[in-house]
């Protein structure tokens, strides 16, 4: 296989978890995985998209799911409120969110990376 097609079955990995899942969640998932407790104003600078896009993309990683009802939650990140500034949340991967990241990380790389 070469590295587009392990990408590519990477893609499928993550759209098998949610048919909707757009690049820049992908790109959220992958800096919350390499920056625990990133909160959501330093996100949304790391990954190029408004707040608002961290807020509605967070609601559906949590478990509680979107505060309007709309979409799945997928239980893959929960969030602890910021010590510094309570207006923000620091944003964590759960347990299920880490053995995806380790799945899709095997299925493009064969085997994962930190």
């Amino acid at each position: 296989m070469n590295q587009a097609e392990n990408l590519r079955n990477g893609m499928r990995v993550l759209r098998q978890l949610s048919p909707q899942i757009r690049a820049s969640q992908i790109d959220m998932l992958l800096t919350i995985h390499q920056q625990p407790g990133i909160n959501q104003r330093e996100l949304a600078i790391e990954c190029d998209v408004t707040t608002s896009t961290v807020s509605r993309a967070v609601d559906v990683f949590s478990e509680s799911g979107r505060r309007d009802g709309k979409g799945g939650a997928l239980g893959i990140c929960y969030t602890e409120s910021c010590p510094e500034d309570d207006r923000l949340n620091r944003i964590y991967m759960t347990a299920k969110g880490q053995q995806i990241i380790k799945l899709l990380l095997d299925v493009i790389y064969g085997s994962s990376l930190s």
